[in-house]
């Protein structure tokens, strides 16, 4: 049973989107919750806590319409800032690798110097 309701407060857990003190504080009342249940009902099994406390999905889904969606607006937006800073580093990276295989592949291929050596033989003291 225990780790059936660890598993049950897991899938809760990440279901739940809001700031880490938010989450820890639900996750707290809710196992409260719970084990007062289990207290009144030892032979509960995981099945009669899901139907009587609901699913983790339903659970998250309550949690979030009873919180305050400028918090939640608030996280996404950091999240997709950090995303598009992060694409962004990348696409600049990318382009530096680009332009210096190119200016490495220019200076080793991009052109052929040309040039007559003139040798002079020496013949007793003359040149040739």
């Amino acid at each position: 049973m225990k780790n059936e309701l660890k598993a049950y407060y897991s899938e809760i857990e990440k279901n739940l989107i809001c700031e880490r003190r938010q989450k820890s504080a639900f996750m707290a009342e809710l196992k409260a919750n719970i084990d007062e249940f289990l207290a009144i009902s030892p032979d509960a099994d995981i099945e009669r806590i899901k139907a009587e406390f609901g699913t983790p999905e339903e659970i998250a889904d309550s949690f979030i319409s009873n919180s305050n969606a400028g918090v939640i607006k608030k996280r996404f937006d950091i999240k997709k800032s950090i995303l598009i800073a992060i694409a962004l580093a990348l696409v600049i990276y990318l382009a530096f690798v680009v332009i210096s295989l190119i200016d490495v592949h220019t200076e080793a291929h991009g052109y052929i110097e040309e040039g007559i050596m003139m040798i002079s033989a020496f013949k007793g003291g003359a040149v040739l």
